[in-house]
């Protein structure tokens, strides 16, 4: 049975560039219709713009839940663009940011930014609680 996958809590995740960067990604998750991480991969692999790389099922899990930002912006650019495939969304489609001024953005843009922002800040505290009453890296998992 596939997992369902919930965006991480302030505590197993805290505020700042990382989160934000995950919440991002995960509102795209969510627009897609929380497809199983087999599905995102198989589409990443099975388009041949992505042939000189793979996405793993545990890359794409752990993107989705804060514990891993992937170094090369490919990967990121994979995901999103399979996810907004399946929402039915154009990642370059250009929006205005509000306020005054012609400021405009794009879903890819906004991801990469938030992606820059994350790689530049430090890691957060590998450790963090479990329900099982000890620390673990990641909540999904049990301490052994």
């Amino acid at each position: 049975m596939a997992q369902v996958l919930r965006m991480p809590t302030e505590v197993e995740l805290p505020e700042g560039p990382r989160r934000r960067f995950v919440e991002a990604l995960f509102s795209h998750y969510r627009e897609a219709g929380r497809p199983t991480l087999r599905a995102i991969a198989d589409d990443i692999a099975g388009k041949p713009q992505f042939d000189a790389f793979t996405a793993s099922r545990e890359t794409i899990r752990k993107m989705l839940r804060g514990l891993t930002v992937p170094l090369s912006w490919a990967v990121v650019d994979a995901v999103l663009t399979v996810l907004c495939e399946r929402a039915s969304i154009d990642p370059d489609m250009e929006y205005h940011l509000g306020g005054f001024g012609d400021d405009v953005s794009t879903p890819r843009r906004d991801l990469r930014n938030l992606w820059n922002a994350a790689l530049d800040a430090p890691p957060p505290s590998p450790a963090r609680f479990s329900g099982w009453g000890g620390r673990t890296s990641d909540p999904d998992e049990p301490p052994f």
